[in-house]
């Protein structure tokens, strides 16, 4: 079950705004739920998923589908005059759209008490 879903994100959480993902919103919304689950350790009842998880899943769906559409993905610098390019890590990239992720859940759902690894 993905934590959100395309008439949530068409309706709910673009507020105007035109559309990242145009097509397979569901796909990206499943690997997006599966990265929230690794930081909430499975706590939210998914029969009453709260608003901050389902905007959390689709700024994630969109993070995972720019990273994924991005033709000049992992380029570092360019220079005109005498034409280079240089492009960064595969470990760099990764790094840079993990910690997007992070950025985005912390956001969402640091209020929530989801975050919590204690004992209950």
């Amino acid at each position: 079950m993905n934590y959100a879903d395309s008439a949530f994100y068409e309706n709910s959480y673009l507020c105007g705004r035109a559309a990242v993902i145009t097509a397979a919103f569901d796909f990206y919304a499943r690997r997006a739920t599966q990265e929230i689950k690794k930081y909430v350790f499975c706590s939210i009842d998914e029969s009453n998923i709260p608003d901050e998880v389902k905007n959390c899943c689709c700024e994630i769906a969109e993070l995972l589908y720019s990273n994924e559409q991005c033709s000049e993905k992992g380029v570092s610098s360019e220079s005109v005059g005498g034409w280079s390019k240089s492009y960064e890590s595969a470990e760099a990239q990764n790094a840079a759209i993990n910690k997007s992720i992070c950025d985005a859940i912390y956001t969402w759902l640091s209020d929530t008490g989801l975050l919590y690894r204690g004992i209950n």
